[in-house]
Formats: structure tokens, C-alpha cells, sequence
């Protein structure tokens, strides 16, 4: 039988979460860098440097990541003295920031440690780094061999990020609710994939339950209960899914017509990727014929805004139809489900989508 390792995210959440960075860190070695988005280093840098002071550790430089989750902006930081010089790389803002460090730190073997900024998808605790083209296409998936090495959330930066980036969150999230069980069902599963599977339980329910409560601290700036227990599912539960399951059941429907979606740069500019997610688990459930279930979830959208009809991204039909629906069904997302899925599947699961709304489902 072939060794199977895994790699599971540990994390320290509250608001003061970064003094943990001492004890924790102490072990990589002294030299860190920072790198990544530019208002996400404004923002957590200086209460890093505040906690790093008057310790032995040694700050080289801080860096922007480039802008996009690329390989060519991954080449770039490699010409860094200052990162080829150092122990640690200190990731600092959102999925795309973290992805781009994931992938550098993987390819220097150097140390790294995570700390996300806004609460939009789960790059903070996965192994997946899902990487695009300098224009913003999608172009594939790059897997490191184990997540970071720990992972610090701080809930008072979180609660003060633009409340969009959370609202974006919940709907990436809700993803994972539903993505692993359609591609596992009626399969075989191992240990591991087993849990992953049943995990993936845990990541659309708290949203449901707190969701509109998490997103009205956000508004206030303010830290609660309700908004640590979403940023909990939206970077923590959801990478405990991804790092305990096989590819093929790590997303499915939701995420091909989100990366069908990303084909389109006026969409992929003006919306973010847990929206265009969201509203491809609407696909899903229909596709799915999870009728039940798709009335709970709309009643949920409505409440909080998540979009519930391809219109809400202003593409017409001919982009539907010859780009969107044609590039999601061309990634390997859809290959493993629990039904076949193909251009004509998703194509009626679209419009069916369409007649139900317009019908006032």
C-alpha cells in the first residue's frame, strides 16, 4: 500500500492574537519578511512590528506581492535578496497574497506563516494555491506538500475590513457545504476523505445561523461571537475539508462556473470570487434537483445579498452560453460528481435557475 501523510492547519484567533507570533515562531529560525497586499501590510504590519520589537528577531524587508496570484509575480519576489535571505516568510492579506506566498515559500522550502486579513476564502489554512494569468483568468491549481505552519487571525483587523470581502466569504464558504458530498457520493471513501466529507457539514450551517449577525458586527467594526464563529468556518473549517480530501472531491459545479466566470474580465474585476461562487451552488442545488434545500439557501441570499440570477453580473447571454458555461465545463472541477456533467447539464441547470427566480420561487 502506498504512505499517506497529512498535514493539518493550526491556527490562534482573537484580538490579540499576533503576540502568540513569540512563542510560536521562535523555532524557524530569527529573519522574517513580510509580503503582501499593500493595504493588508498598512494595516497588520505595524501591530506585527509593535509585537516583534525588542525580540531577537529580525525584520529584512516588507514586500507587495505583485497584485495577482501569478507565477511570474512568484518569480519576481524570488529575485529578492532580502526573501532568499530569510527564515520566515510572514504572509499578510487575502486568498490571492497568501496563495502567491504558498507557492514561493513551497518553491524556496522556507518557513511559512499566514495572516489573513479579511475573512474571503480558506488560502489562509489550505494546501491548494489556485493561481491565475497576469490578466486575471484562471489558469490552474499549484499544491504545497502541508499547509502553513500556523496560521493567526486576528478578529479586530478582520472586523475592521471592508464588509464585502466577509459577505464574499460566506459565499465561498457555502461552497464547501455542498461541493465534497456531490462529487464523493456513492464512492468508496478512505479514512481520511471520510472525514473530510463529514467536516464539510460544518461549513454552510454556522453561516446560515450567523451569518446576518457576523456581517452587522462587520458594518459596526466591531468583534462578536457570531462574526469569530463565521471567520472559524470561512478560514478554518472549510481548510480542514480541503486538506482532508482527494482533489477530486475539493469543489465541483460551484467553482467551474465561478472559473467560467473569471474568463470575463469586466466580471472577474467587479466581483469577487466567493460571490460568483455563491451563486454557482444555486447551479449546483438545481443541477442536483435539491429543490428543498435551494429554497432554504435562497431564503438565506435574499437575506444578506448574496446574488441569486447571472443577471446580477451584467453578462448577456451569448457570454452565458459561449464563454461562462463552455470554460466550466472544460475544468476538471466537473469531472468527478455524483451525475454527469457536461455543457447541456449545467447549460439547463442555468436557465432552470432563471425560470424559478423570474417565478418567484
Amino acid at each position: 500500500m502506498l504512505t499517506k501523510s497529512l498535514f493539518l492547519p493550526s491556527y490562534t484567533i482573537g484580538d490579540e492574537a499576533y503576540k502568540e507570533v513569540l512563542n510560536i515562531c521562535k523555532k524557524y529560525g530569527k529573519k522574517i519578511v513580510f509580503i503582501g497586499g499593500k493595504t493588508a501590510l498598512d494595516v497588520a504590519e505595524k501591530k506585527l512590528r509593535e509585537v516583534l520589537k525588542n525580540s531577537s528577531f529580525e525584520i529584512l524587508g516588507s514586500f507587495w506581492y505583485g497584485g495577482e496570484a501569478a507565477y511570474e509575480n512568484v518569480e519576481k519576489l524570488k529575485e529578492k535578496k532580502e526573501i532568499l535571505e530569510a527564515d520566515m516568510i510572514f504572509a499578510v492579506g487575502g486568498g490571492k497574497a497568501l496563495d502567491t506566498c504558498k507557492v514561493l515559500s513551497s518553491q524556496l522550502d522556507k518557513a511559512l506563516f499566514n495572516f489573513p486579513t479579511i475573512a474571503s476564502t480558506c488560502a489562509a489554512t489550505t494546501c491548494v494555491c489556485a493561481m491565475y494569468n497576469e490578466n486575471g483568468s484562471f489558469k490552474d491549481l499549484y499544491w504545497r506538500k502541508r499547509p502553513a505552519e500556523h496560521v493567526f487571525i486576528d478578529t479586530e483587523i478582520i472586523a475592521q475590513a471592508p464588509t464585502k470581502y466577509l459577505w464574499a466569504g460566506i459565499g465561498d464558504t457555502l461552497a464547501k457545504g455542498y461541493e465534497p458530498e456531490f462529487s464523493a457520493r456513492g464512492r468508496e471513501l478512505d479514512n481520511k476523505n471520510l472525514t473530510g466529507i463529514t467536516l464539510s457539514s460544518l461549513c454552510s450551517a454556522p453561516l446560515i445561523k450567523y451569518g446576518k449577525k457576523a456581517l452587522e458586527s462587520s458594518m459596526n467594526k466591531s468583534s462578536s461571537m457570531e462574526l469569530e464563529e463565521v471567520i472559524l468556518s470561512i478560514i478554518v473549517s472549510t481548510g480542514l475539508v480541503s486538506n482532508c480530501v482527494d482533489n477530486d472531491y475539493n469543489s465541483c459545479v460551484a467553482h467551474a462556473v465561478c472559473y467560467g466566470f473569471s474568463m470575463l474580465h469586466e466580471v472577474e474585476e467587479k466581483h469577487l470570487h466567493g460571490e460568483l461562487v455563491s451563486y454557482g451552488v444555486l447551479v449546483q442545488l438545481v443541477l442536483d434537483n435539491k429543490i428543498e434545500e435551494l429554497k432554504k439557501l435562497l431564503e438565506f441570499y435574499k437575506e444578506i445579498g448574496l446574488p441569486t440570477t447571472f443577471n446580477k453580473f451584467s453578462v448577456t447571454q451569448e457570454e452565458i452560453n459561449n464563454v461562462v458555461l463552455k470554460k466550466a465545463s472544460e475544468v476538471n472541477d466537473i469531472k468527478v460528481a455524483a451525475v454527469t456533467v457536461n455543457y447541456e447539464v449545467l447549460r439547463e441547470a442555468v436557465y432552470r435557475l432563471e425560470s424559478l427566480i423570474n417565478n418567484g420561487f
